[in-house]
């Protein structure tokens, strides 16, 4: 495994909130260029952190986002299960492994001459490599398939709180509805988010929607009206009694045969009573008082009673239509309810007619009955059962409506809550079964107790491992590797490493026997430090090619000869690495580097080799970002080409913002100081004396832009400070780009050439 990029780097020290928008990903070989105080040994740290599977205490609460190759990620969270063959060498390295009063610790190399317990130790690390990248994928694989479930939480989270949300704005619980509450709900109805019956059809989340919405109303009256099948039936007796009845009395037939003639005789005989008339009031002509008597006859009492009886049960039956009972308007119901009511009271106006037709077929026959009372052939059927029925049930469904209706007025909160879970279990159930939540939790269970095994196997193969690797290794020859390599390095043997049993470790000696209890000098601890680094890496038989080496700054007590040194040293013992990440303040250092690993690059694949630069801004507190390295970086031979080169680019510019201020100032102090110190060198190290000297130079010495200059660099540069009063620092702040230009001018009036020279470098 190697490793893409560093995503995020946030409240790593200086590093505050590192992304990786501007630097392409990681190659084979990859080179960090950075001035001192940039950030390159708190990077450094974060490759450390990795090595070491543990947080730095000096930043508990940072966190960070490591790209593998393979696709997985490390993180504050997961670090301690990262499993890269990685070695760093920097500042902690060093006091983690060197005394320089007292000891070194041990260099374990295996000896070459147990071949048996080689042979075996050989298919104990081929099977254990084996199995840790079984072990390492099927993790990748698992931590992917966790990821997806927990992005799942979390995306499912949202997608219900926007769906709860917009029923009820009230309610706090949906308000805050998060990825927790989602998780914790699944595990509280675990089977029934498996099952199909919490699945709503879309009637029915309508309804729970509307249900669950907080507009509480009042309660409704309603009385309900059924119709008693027994009346109806006992009606039907009496009615076709009624009709079969016969009354006795002399009669004339052409009255019996014709209806309308004898609806208007009776009337007339009625009249003709009234008004005490014997004359017939149509002709006027003498009604004969045998006629009067025939008509009596006719029209007798008993006649009389039976009409008056069925008048009576007319006037009943008019009574016993269904009228509808007054009926709550549909406003009044929720939301939920209204449908059902609303289907009801359609129903109930269908069965209301079907009730009326046939009972207007009764009320047909007793008007029949009552026109001719001496008729008998009338008869009438029963009100069907299903009728009635029909109606009872319409009734009593909008009388459960009702019912429902001031029950949930009656119970609101508990109503709505209900409604509210029905549709969160729905949403919940939806979300798992698209998602195959459960299958992928079982999933993930069964790979990891699986993997958890492989594990197990490896960790104590591992012990076999190391108990053969300590019957192999060899502290002696350790020193002896040690003391070649550096011997080589420094060009001279007087210094050395000897193991000691009762220290457990190496003593440092000069000239054989003295040890040197401290006294070195900087460039030789740094040579010792270095080597033994590179040594340690072939440590219990390590691998160089399956080994990702990060090394911080190895040169910053070295001469130039010395610096020439390492980098040979360095590029003949970890050219094959698996991947290699250097960094350095030192341009030279950087040039050599570069110049060794662009040439990997090819035209198929130009991402082997990499350039980076590491930058902190000026901001208070100061922040660093590492990002691709540019043209100025990785074109020019030397700091001085990039620092003039960097100013220059200021230059052009209508004005400086406040960060680019400093970053000004500091390039001003390093050219000039470059610059002046090439040309006078006697005062090289005075940085105040060059600077005099240099104004001294100047046909006009007391030129007013020199002392612009001196006091723009003394105000925004971090180098050692040159007093002068802080009175002009509004003024001059103004004048960035001024200054900048009156630099180049003052090098121009110093050395035409030389100016003229770089001038064309930089613009080529």
């Amino acid at each position: 495994m190697a490793i893409n990029n560093i995503q995020k780097l946030k409240g790593f020290g200086i590093f505050q909130n590192h992304t990786n928008a501007s630097a392409k990903n990681f190659g084979k070989y990859n080179l960090l260029y950075g001035w001192n105080g940039s950030g390159k040994s708190t990077l450094s740290k974060v490759f450390r952190c990795v090595q070491n599977k543990t947080h730095l205490d000096k930043f508990p609460l940072a966190e960070f986002t490591i790209g593998l190759k393979d696709g997985a990620n490390i993180t504050q969270t997961n670090i301690h299960e990262a499993n890269l063959n990685i070695h760093t060498f920097n500042h902690d390295f060093i006091e983690d492994n060197i005394s320089w009063s007292s000891t070194v610790k041990s260099i374990l190399l295996v000896d070459k001459a147990k071949i048996e317990d080689r042979q075996k130790l050989e298919e104990l690390k081929a099977q254990q490599k084996t199995d840790l990248e079984t072990y390492n994928k099927e993790a990748s694989e698992i931590a992917k398939l966790e990821e997806s479930i927990s992005k799942f939480g979390t995306d499912s989270a949202r997608h219900m709180k926007m769906s709860l949300q917009s029923i009820d704005t009230t309610d706090r619980y949906f308000l805050n509805y998060d990825k927790r509450k989602f998780e914790s709900f699944i595990n509280d109805n675990l089977e029934a988010t498996k099952s199909e019956h919490s699945l709503l059809t879309e009637d029915k989340i309508s309804a729970s929607i509307n249900a669950a919405k907080p507009d509480q109303k009042s309660t409704i009256s309603f009385a309900q009206k059924i119709v008693p099948q027994e009346t109806l039936i006992k009606a039907e007796e009496r009615l076709n009694d009624l009709l079969k009845t016969s009354i006795v009395s002399k009669t004339i037939q052409r009255l019996v045969e014709h209806e309308d003639v004898k609806t208007w005789v009776e009337t007339g005989l009625n009249l003709h009573k009234t008004h005490n008339s014997t004359n017939c009031e149509f002709c006027g002509n003498k009604v004969p008082e045998e006629r009067i008597k025939e008509l009596e006859e006719h029209f007798n009492d008993a006649y009389k009673a039976f009409q008056d009886r069925l008048e009576k049960a007319e006037l009943w039956l008019t009574s016993h239509y269904i009228q509808p009972p007054t009926l709550p308007s549909s406003g009044d119901f929720y939301e939920e309810f209204k449908k059902e009511y609303i289907d009801a009271c359609s129903s109930l106006e269908k069965s209301s007619k079907t009730l009326n037709e046939e009972i207007s077929v009764w009320h047909t026959a007793l008007k029949a009955k009552t026109s001719n009372p001496l008729e008998l052939a009338l008869k009438v059927s029963p009100i069907t059962e299903a009728s009635i029925n029909e109606f009872n049930d319409v009734m009593k469904a909008i009388s459960n409506v009702v019912e429902k209706h001031n029950h949930k007025s009656a119970n609101f909160k508990q109503e709505t809550d209900k409604a509210k879970k029905q549709l969160e279990l729905h949403y919940a159930s939806t979300e798992v079964k698209n998602f195959a939540y459960h299958d992928k939790k079982k999933d993930v269970v069964e790979r990891a107790n699986t993997n958890k095994l492989l594990k197990t196997a490896i960790t104590e193969r591992g012990r076999e491992i190391r108990v053969l690797e300590d019957s192999l290794s060899n502290e002696g020859l350790g020193a002896d590797q040690f003391n070649d390599s550096l011997h080589k390095f420094l060009g001279r043997s007087e210094l050395k490493l000897r193991f000691n049993p009762e220290k457990k470790g190496y003593e440092i000696l000069r000239n054989e026997t003295d040890p040197v209890k401290g006294n070195l000098s900087e460039g030789e601890k740094t040579a010792i430090a270095f080597v033994y680094f590179i040594t340690k890496l072939q440590e219990n038989d390590n691998n160089i090619e399956d080994t990702i080496i990060v090394i911080d700054d190895p040169i910053s007590s070295f001469d130039s000869n010395h610096l020439f040194h390492a980098y040979s040293f360095m590029k003949l013992h970890c050219e094959k690495a698996n991947q290699l990440f250097v960094l350095t303040h030192n341009f030279t250092f950087f040039k050599l580097i570069r110049d060794w690993i662009s040439r990997k690059n090819t035209k198929e694949d130009k991402n082997i080799a990499n350039c980076y630069v590491i930058r902190a801004n000026n901001e208070r507190p100061r922040a660093s970002t590492y990002a691709d390295a540019d043209s100025t970086l990785t074109r020019y031979k030397s700091e001085y080409h990039y620092i003039f080169s960097r100013l220059h680019s200021l230059k052009n510019q209508q004005s400086l913002e406040t960060d680019d201020h400093f970053l000004a100032a500091n390039l001003a102090r390093k050219l000039l100081e470059a610059f002046l110190a090439f040309k006078f060198p006697k005062n090289r190290g005075n940085f105040a004396g060059l600077f005099d000297v240099g104004v001294a130079a100047c046909a006009n010495p007391a030129d007013e832009a020199k002392e612009k200059i001196r006091k723009f660099i003394n105000e925004y540069s971090h180098n050692d400070l040159i007093e002068t009063d802080e009175g002009f620092v509004e003024i001059l702040a103004g004048e960035g780009v001024d200054v900048i230009s009156d630099i180049f001018d003052w090098i121009n009036e110093l050395d035409k050439k030389h100016y003229s020279e770089m001038i064309d470098v930089v613009s080529t």
